[in-house]
């Protein structure tokens, strides 16, 4: 068997971020599948799902979280389940729905020489045993990922077409075990020069297994979505077009998620921090962009604070910073809504979402420089902004924009 779910149109996901990436002013289309009301799984974390760690205040409806294959079978063929079962019992505690992603290879299972054992290229029968015994455990209460950034030596120093054969014995065990559950492909990041990392991705979805395409084997393609150290929202977005692009030429049709995303990352080197109202504009626009275009799943990378991103939600002990709390504000203007598209004129974006009972959300920003004026349009009631305050503002009222999104509210006249 192949994998086989529900699959979504994305035919005008390219239109949107090329049009994204036009600086003249340019109305942009709504999302693929504008009848789609903005689901509470849209709103994703990776974090490690610690028992004894404090749960985001903003309850993300998806998590993403490490499976440490090396942890769980400690000796061959002999399986410790108590810290996942741990890990999936805290996310359905909190009503998320968990994402595993598999990595770390048992050093008795590496076929690589040398170290680290971790990411080497593990034998087939055991990665395929192991999988059997994953999704025989958790079936469809979560879902899965083949592997964590399988183009990055430190998670992976195999060859596309050895993970393409992990990857069909994955998508096997769930189509036998939790045909429910989503499978997701390797993550990759695809950032950069060289094009070593793009290569490698086009490698890898080149591959046939028994005859088959690779992605027949699994239901969503994903990638981590970090821009260039010193690009925006804006510029991470061009990331996801060339993914979605390239995989549709390969005949697969089926959703991209970004399974990681944040900004400033430079390899494995400390990052410095941008102020704070930075974060939390960084954030609310990053759900906004991808809400727009009609993405499925976006998961901000990570809960826990790490010193190689710029933007943290949490301040160390689990109490929300800025960008913390504008993750909730940005859940707030979306959720349930329906994408209506953008538009771009000279860096000022503009973005409609339509609630229930005739209420329609604006958001606006400017991409980059000095503040710009802005009428409130026809039946405006209320500005909020990115910190959740609401005020009331009156329709063609003057109102300014800068890097931080702003959220005027109308209401149709009835």
């Amino acid at each position: 068997m192949v994998r086989s779910v529900r699959r979504r149109s994305y035919a005008l996901l390219v239109s949107f971020i090329a049009a994204l990436l036009v600086s003249s002013v340019v109305a942009l289309p709504g999302a693929a599948s504008a009848a789609d009301r903005i689901g509470p799984r849209f709103f994703g974390v990776d974090l490690s799902i610690s028992p004894t760690a404090v749960w985001p205040a903003f309850n993300p409806g998806v998590v993403r979280s490490a499976t440490a294959w090396s942890s769980i079978e400690r000796s061959p063929g002999v399986y410790d389940w108590s810290g996942l079962d741990a890990k999936v019992a805290t996310a359905e505690k909190n009503s998320a729905r968990p994402l595993l992603v598999i990595e770390g290879t048992p050093r008795f299972h590496a076929t690589g020489a040398g170290e680290p054992t971790y990411a080497s290229p593990p034998r087939l029968r055991a990665y395929r045993n192991f999988v059997r015994a994953l999704v025989q455990r958790y079936r469809a209460r979560v879902d899965y990922q083949v592997w964590n950034e399988a183009n990055v030596s430190n998670f992976f120093t195999g060859t596309p077409a050895h993970m393409a054969q992990m990857t069909a014995r994955l998508g096997r065990a769930a189509d036998q075990f939790a045909p429910k559950a989503t499978v997701a492909a390797p993550s990759f990041p695809l950032r950069g020069e060289p094009q070593y990392f793009k290569a490698w991705f086009k490698d890898y979805w080149t591959q046939r297994v028994q005859g088959r395409a690779v992605h027949r084997f699994f239901d969503v393609a994903n990638l981590s979505a970090y821009p260039m150290p010193r690009e925006r929202p804006e510029d991470g977005l061009e990331l996801t077009r060339w993914t979605r692009s390239t995989v549709t030429r390969l005949g697969f049709t089926g959703p991209v998620w970004a399974t990681e995303i944040n900004y400033g990352a430079n390899g494995l080197k400390p990052t410095p921090r941008i102020r704070s109202g930075l974060q939390a504009a960084y954030v609310v626009r990053t759900y906004v962009l991808h809400a727009a275009m009609g993405a499925d799943r976006v998961y901000w990378w990570r809960w826990e604070n790490h010193q190689t991103v710029n933007t943290q939600l949490q301040d160390g002990s689990g109490n929300l910073t800025s960008a913390g709390k504008a993750y909730g504000v940005g859940q707030d203007w979306l959720l349930r809504t329906k994408p209506k598209g953008c538009n771009i004129a000279r860096g000022l974006y503009s973005c409609v979402f339509k609630a229930r009972g005739g209420v329609v959300r604006h958001v606006y920003w400017q991409r980059a420089g000095k503040q710009r004026t802005v009428a409130a349009p026809a039946g405006a009631t209320t500005r909020t902004n990115a910190k959740g305050v609401a005020r009331n503002i009156k329709p063609g009222s003057r109102f300014r924009v800068g890097a931080s999104p702003v959220m005027i509210e109308t209401v149709r006249a009835r």
